[in-house]
């Protein structure tokens, strides 16, 4: 599965490597696609790719795109168009009935830095941001910017890497973002005096705080690592760290007193926790310290009654906790399925529903496009 951490660790590697590669970006969707505007594929030189853009049917043109842009080094944009037939001219024959345009930029080493580290300041936001992207120019001068040229927009601040010129475009780009966050993964492209801007929205990157270290807690970090999301794995016993090659590709902390959960990891609005220690007590001040921060999603562990007890007995606290609609119990959607897996399975499907704010409704049933804007935020 393409995920941005997958393409920022390749980037990262390819830059200290020294190593050139060729980044494919969808920046603009008509009809139906796989993926939404910001899917991304890392061509390497010897053909080896990473992440997809598509479900596996536009790679290997893309690739072989990809090495014309090697050489050449200059960016372009591909379209594939199926909106009237079935069978295109390029003879993929897809039948997707959809029209995509996918940026190919080639990279240097530190090209391929500045936007992976303009990619994970995206992801490390505490709100969804805009990268705003040039993908044509009509008449290039001086003053024009480069194909390639992006811009990061977050916290009332601009990240730029790339060409952006005399900035003249970005000025006008950088009063386009407010819409562009609106039109969500469908991207949306705008037109200033003959240069198109393409812009995709990112939203944070998932914070998966796991408070417990048992076997049930390994599904849910290891399907949290599998969806790129960043993980942690909270182990209130000594020597935590020596027990992190059960929890592979997630950061484990010690963490004594669950009280002071904030003080092992950042508590933000990001982070969606789970708490699975299976000990009523400490259970009960992981939710406490949860409670007290701005986590967007608790999910707790076990029959309803039980967290129903916690709440009661904080609520009787010198400073009384209200329990909100972050607080999941039981935890998980209603998918069916036993054992460990079919458990983590539902928790990360509800904690994907929270966190872009969607209905967990069968897709067949819905209407309009699949990368529409998430709907205003609330408890699904």
């Amino acid at each position: 599965m393409s995920t941005h951490r997958e393409i920022i660790d390749a980037l990262f590697r390819a830059a200290d490597a020294g190593e050139p590669v060729v980044l494919a970006t969808v920046v603009r969707i008509t009809g139906s696609s796989y993926g939404g505007v910001g899917s991304r594929m890392l061509i390497r030189v010897d053909g080896s790719t990473v992440g997809l853009v598509s479900g596996g049917c536009l790679e290997s043109d893309i690739a072989e795109h990809a090495r014309r842009v090697d050489s050449t080094g200059v960016a372009e944009v591909v379209r594939y168009d199926t909106l009237e037939d079935d069978d295109a001219p390029w003879g993929l024959g897809l039948g997707c009935n959809g029209l995509i345009d996918i940026l190919l930029e080639p990279l240097n080493p530190a090209r391929a830095r500045s936007v992976a580290d303009l990619l994970q300041r995206a992801l490390e936001a505490d709100a969804p941001s805009a990268i705003a992207t040039v993908i044509h120019v009509i008449e290039s001068d001086s003053n024009s910017p480069a194909v390639g040229a992006h811009a990061l927009a977050m916290h009332n601040s601009i990240i730029t890497s790339g060409d952006w010129g005399s900035g003249f475009v970005l000025a006008d780009a950088s009063a386009g973002i407010a819409d562009a966050i609106k039109a969500g993964r469908r991207g949306l492209v705008r037109d200033y005096d003959g240069v198109e801007v393409a812009f995709e929205v990112v939203n944070p990157s998932v914070h998966l705080v796991v408070c417990g270290s048992g076997p049930d807690a390994s599904p849910i970090a290891r399907f949290g690592v599998a969806l790129g999301w960043e993980v942690t794995v909270v182990d209130h016993r000594a020597g935590a760290t020596t027990r992190a090659s059960r929890f592979p590709g997630a950061n484990v902390v010690e963490c004594v007193d669950a009280l002071n959960l904030a003080e092992s990891v950042p508590l933000t609005s990001r982070v969606a926790a789970v708490v699975v220690s299976h000990h009523f007590e400490r259970d009960r001040n992981y939710l406490n310290s949860l409670l007290r921060s701005d986590v967007a999603y608790i999910g707790m562990l076990g029959p309803r009654g039980r967290t129903e007890r916690m709440l009661a007995d904080l609520e009787a606290e010198p400073v009384p906790l209200q329990a909100d609609e972050r607080v999941y119990s039981p935890v998980g959607i209603d998918i069916g399925g036993d054992g460990p897996d079919a458990i983590a399975l539902a928790i990360v499907a509800e904690i994907s529903v929270v966190t872009n704010r969607r209905s967990a409704g069968h897709l067949r049933d819905m209407r309009g496009p699949l990368h529409a804007a998430a709907a205003p935020a609330g408890k699904s």
